[in-house]
């Protein structure tokens, strides 16, 4: 036999292509609840390796309609430069293979998602993705990984991105000025990876280049996907990455990292002062070093100790030094930070500070001994070691079950974050094994993840173990560790002191400049070189997703009005959808409150829930069969204690926010609810009506909550975006009509600074009926409101007839009690008439406050507590429907695209505001700001331009105003044909978005009713065909319509600057009128 001719001719053989990627290891499957022990019910992740280096991808499938990507490279600071920080920056502005600057933001654009993003961290750098489709994370994600490792680091982009000085010395740069926001703040390890300003200063760019060589190689690069990926994803997108991006040039990262104890391991405490602005309030935070990275257990068992510790208002820590008559700090939470080797720490913030010459609790009866002496070195660390030593020798306080109940709710807040977040959630259960695989002396540099994929069977087997065990965990960690701690002292004098050295670091800066003109020329050119301009020819070669392959998550949705009101509510929206808890919303309409009360709304949500009840008879105790037979008082502890073991979240709050000084939504509504596995809806549902209409307001809570409420006021004076929001609402939030104030502006931190300090006055005088007397008042609207409703979020497959059915018997069993008890109160609101035939409470009308702005306002508000700058111009859009009128029929009014121009401009801001679109072209290219944006809110109907993180307010908004003038002159040069693809798909992420989880399904569900649509595939509707019906026309004529306004000195608005102590504004920009905090906040007192 010729064996030769058995051989295939050579036309027939084929060389078997490598694979790029290969699988690493069996799939892991990670637990995402305590009934997911079974493979089918977890998240399956699958680890594929390329094949030369050790660069790995790990995808994670979940059911979520929304794909992530995250990119991970573990990264270490040697100083205090920020080398992570400032690289991750330069890393957006180009690559070998896309070297135009703002390539990768359009891609991602036209790719259903907002942009690409990234954080820095301590220990790793992450770069970050959302998309509606899978296929769309696959067209970024290699030139997503060619900009990560194989960036262009040129000069020109160092210069604005990261550090220059102007003509005039001035110090500038997108780092810069961000870092200079957040100036003063303590560090996990020895460097600050976002880098201090002064050290920044001193960078090159040189530095940056060798760092991105030693730590950003494909080596290095972890990239994790989470999502309902396809099983056909990795062959179909992963393999046909090009080979030369993902090219390992030899760099390994990996290497142990000493993670011993400071110095000699005693304990050390450091001293950080802040400029304040007559602030009294500082914080500590105190740490110790946990277990090792793969000790997985006792890291869980740290983080239910840590839930125990201070998880709720009722825990032991919160109770010893936050809720309680003379506070010791106005709020406390609580870490166990996953780094190499664990951080457990301790923050206390608003903690009261006096100082030398301070006065405070000095005379005051009711004033806690110790606040004189809380920032003695090593005081507050003895009160705090003291209090563990307590809850060790009393075992817990005598309560056996408390570790076992920490862990049930440890477990269930872990649930919740999965359904509500999964990729984050999915993150945080990996990230810390792919930081370990490079540092960690355990890994020995083998790549190892999912050791906490088996969480809720580890969280199981914690909560049966004995208390024994629970009082050796607290002993070793924390009792006998090290304690390390930082006290963040508030300093008046800092802040002019600071701005003093920055005008004599620019005196010396300017002296430095040999030659001007070359000088400016150079910055010039690098200005130039950072604007981001991709060109039509690129856009039309951009690879789009298929726009089949995106959707919601599956669910369906209801309205039902019912035909006689239970209580407040007159219908009930619900949500079924994929989960394991439910979310119940009674959302009750306090809109004609009366003026006298609306200052007591803040206290009131604060006290509602966390206070002592008083049962009468007749309701039902908790799981007893049979009602009371007589009156039942409950104390806040055992209230809280309850309300703890049966919700993982609850709140009492006027409008949509859990910010107490700052309502978000409609401010006519008082919303009580919670969320809770489904089992516990019953219990949980009849402790929150009671709460509603049993709560007593007792002294002790009365002044437990002022004084914590007007502690954390401190932490709103520095923040310049809490200033912004709360002037303007100041100026703009106007009642129509009359001269009293809104719900919202008695609720301002300026107003409440006054009001709180008078509460406190009263309760501490003996006059604390006066403040019992308004909050019972408001109580009764709540218990007598009609016209209101309830949302519901439940299981799939659960029916909500049954639902509703236990709130309308708890409601009536409650309010006939409550009836009989209170029968000589005189209703502030009418109670529910069974007679009366109910109707529909949607849509809820809304009419605009924004005052007649003319002249326009132009208002300067310096803090000397600030290190950067920032604006807010806002104008009224009372011309445009944002939804239908109700006016004609929804066909009709959707036929004649009724709503055209508020689409087309919201589709400009988007265009507008993209990370490298014109907006931030104009101010963060050139380092005046860390960015801008543009933005609609469609309550209060206003249009707003904002500026941030400015390190030159004045000429962030000369720039912007350019820019405008520019677009007015050469329109094509910055928005194109092409850019109407570009924002619809940016507005169909956000459509995918806002429907992906239950809970924001809910929100979007419960905003489609308020503002009369009869279901969310009627708003998707609306949306989608003004949408598609937008040109490039529309955008044309509504920037000149309402955009270019912002330019016009004249035109009706509200120009609101806060700036830096010493920054004055320029005749140029218009007459400001310079008003500070306290002469804002003293109108208030005025109107009391």
């Amino acid at each position: 036999m010729n064996t030769l001719a058995a051989l295939p001719s050579p036309a027939r053989i084929r060389k078997k292509k490598q694979p790029l990627f290969v699988k690493d290891s069996d799939d892991i499957v990670v637990q995402k609840s305590s009934s997911s022990s079974s493979p089918g019910d977890g998240i399956r992740t699958s680890v594929y390796k390329h094949f030369t280096s050790k660069m790995r991808v790990v995808v994670c499938r979940t059911s979520s309609p929304i794909y992530s990507l995250s990119i991970y490279v573990p990264t270490v600071a040697p100083n205090n430069k920020g080398l992570p920080h400032t690289l991750e920056h330069l890393v957006f502005c180009g690559s070998k293979r896309h070297p135009t600057r703002g390539y990768i933001d359009v891609l991602a654009a036209y790719n259903y998602s907002i942009g690409t993003n990234a954080c820095t961290t301590d220990d790793y750098t992450c770069y970050t993705l959302d998309a509606a489709a899978e296929d769309a994370v696959a067209n970024v994600l290699p030139v997503f990984l060619d900009h990560i490792l194989n960036p262009l680091l040129l000069d020109d982009y160092f210069i604005t991105e990261v550090y220059h000085c102007d003509e005039t010395g001035k110090e500038q740069g997108v780092v810069f000025s961000e870092m200079g926001s957040t100036e003063n703040r303590d560090a996990t390890y020895a460097n600050d990876s976002g880098g201090k300003t002064r050290d920044i200063a001193t960078l090159t760019n040189k530095e940056i280049i060798d760092y991105h060589y030693k730590y950003y190689d494909a080596n290095n690069i972890t990239v994790v996907l989470t999502g309902a990926f396809s099983d056909d994803f990795e062959e179909k997108y992963l393999q046909t990455i090009p080979s030369d991006i993902v090219k390992s040039y030899g760099c390994n990262s990996r290497a142990p990292m000493d993670c011993s104890p400071p110095g000699d391991g005693s304990p050390r405490h450091e001293t950080v002062r802040f400029p304040s602005s007559g602030t009294s309030s500082g914080s500590f935070r105190f740490g110790w070093q946990g277990p090792k990275h793969g000790d997985v257990e006792t890291r869980i068992a740290l983080e239910i100790m840590m839930e125990y510790l201070a998880g709720t208002s009722s825990s032991p820590l919160n109770l010893r030094f936050v809720e309680r008559p003379s506070p010791l700090a106005s709020s406390l939470c609580t870490e166990v930070d996953d780094y190499i080797v664990s951080m457990l720490s301790v923050s206390l913030l608003g903690v009261p500070y006096t100082d030398q010459e301070g006065s405070q609790g000095n005379g005051d009866a009711m004033a806690d001994q110790d606040i004189p002496h809380l920032y003695e070195e090593g005081y507050f660390k003895n009160l705090l070691l003291n209090e563990l030593d307590q809850i060790y020798k009393t075992r817990f306080y005598g309560n056996a079950h408390a570790l076992e109940n920490a862990a049930k709710r440890r477990s269930d807040e872990m649930a919740l974050g999965f359904e509500n977040n999964p990729d984050e959630a999915l993150q945080k259960t990996l990230r810390s094994d792919i930081v370990a695989s490079h540092f960690s002396p355990e890994s020995q540099g083998k790549f190892r993840i999912g050791l906490r994929a088996k969480q809720f069977d580890i969280a199981v087997k914690l909560s049966q173990m004995p208390v024994k065990y629970w009082l050796d965990l607290l002993k070793k960690w924390f009792i006998d560790g090290t304690v390390y701690s930082v006290a963040m002292v508030p300093d008046l004098e800092l802040g002019p002191k600071l701005e003093a050295e920055r005008k004599t670091r620019e005196r010396v800066n300017v002296a430095k400049i040999y030659n001007m003109e070359a000088y400016v020329n150079r910055i010039k050119k690098a200005v130039d070189a950072n604007n981001a301009c991709v060109f039509d020819y690129m856009k039309r070669g951009i690879p789009l997703p298929d726009p089949t392959k995106s959707s919601v998550l599956p669910h369906t949705q209801s309205l039902v009005v019912l035909d006689r009101a239970i209580g407040p509510v007159t219908a009930v929206q619900t949500v079924n959808a994929d989960s394991g808890f439910v979310e119940a919303q009674i959302q009750i309409p306090i809109g004609d409150i009366p003026e006298e009360l609306r200052a007591y709304l803040v206290l009131f949500q604060d006290v509602l829930l966390d206070t002592n009840l008083v049962l009468p008879a007749g309701v039902v105790y908790d799981n007893d069969k049979e009602s009371l037979k007589n009156e039942k008082r409950i104390q806040y502890l055992e209230f809280a204690s309850k309300m703890t073991d049966l919700v993982t979240s609850r709140n009492a709050c006027v409008g949509q926010g859990s910010e107490p000084f700052l309502c978000r939504g409609l401010d006519s509504i008082f919303v009580v609810g919670f969320s809770a596995p489904f089992k516990n809806y019953l219990l949980a549902l009849k402790w929150t009506v009671q709460g509603i209409l049993f709560s007593e307001f007792t002294l002790e809570r009365i002044l437990t909550c002022a004084q914590n409420l007007l502690t954390s006021i401190a932490s709103e004076k520095i923040s310049p975006d809490s200033i912004l929001l709360t002037v303007e609402s100041h100026f703009t939030d106007v009642l129509p009509g009359n001269e009293q104030l809104s719900n919202k502006r008695h609720m301002s931190f300026l107003a409440q600074e006054a009001v709180l300090t008078n509460i406190i006055e009263k309760a501490k005088s003996g006059k604390v009926d006066e403040v019992v007397r308004k909050l019972k008042d408001i109580q009764n609207i709540l218990a007598r409101a009609t016209g209101g409703f309830m949302a519901l979020s439940l299981p799939s497959k659960e029916n909500s007839k049954q639902y509703i059915d236990a709130f309308e018997n708890e409601w009536k069993m409650c309010y006939d009690q409550y009836a009989k008890v209170n029968n000589d109160i005189d209703g502030l609101a009418p109670s529910v008439d069974v007679n009366v035939i109910n109707k529909s409470p949607f849509p809820i009308a809304y009419n605009s406050r924004f005052p007649d702005t003319k002249p326009p306002l132009l208002i300067h508000v310096p803090v000397d507590s600030l290190q950067s700058s920032a604006s807010l111009f806002s104008l009224k859009l009372d011309d445009i429907p944002f939804h239908p009128t109700g006016k004609r029929s929804f066909n009709d009014e959707l036929t004649d695209l009724i709503s055209l121009d508020y689409f087309a401009l919201k589709m400009l801001t988007l265009l507008m505001s993209r990370i490298d679109g014109p907006l931030n072209n104009a101010v963060r290219s050139k380092g005046y700001s860390y960015g801008a944006s543009a933005f609609i809110r469609e309550r209060p109907n206003v249009l707003s331009l904002w500026i941030y993180q400015a390190s030159d307010i004045i000429k962030a908004i000369g720039a912007v105003n350019r820019l405008f003038m520019d677009i007015l002159k050469d329109w094509g040069s910055f928005i194109s044909d092409h850019d109407i693809q570009l924002a619809r798909s940016v507005a169909k992420y956000q459509s995918v978005a806002d429907q992906s989880t239950p809970k924001l399904v809910l929100e979007q569900s419960i905003s489609n009713s308020i503002n009369g649509f009869s279901s969310t595939e009627q708003y998707n509707t609306w949306c989608n065909t003004h949408i598609a019906a937008v040109k490039i026309s529309d955008l044309r004529r509504v920037f000149k319509k309402y955009m270019l306004n912002f330019v016009d000195s004249h035109w009706p608005m509200l120009r609101l600057v806060v700036t830096t102590l010493e920054t004055e504004m320029p005749a140029r920009l218009g007459p400001y009128e310079k008003k500070t905090l306290k002469e804002i906040s003293a109108t208030y007192q005025t109107d009391h």
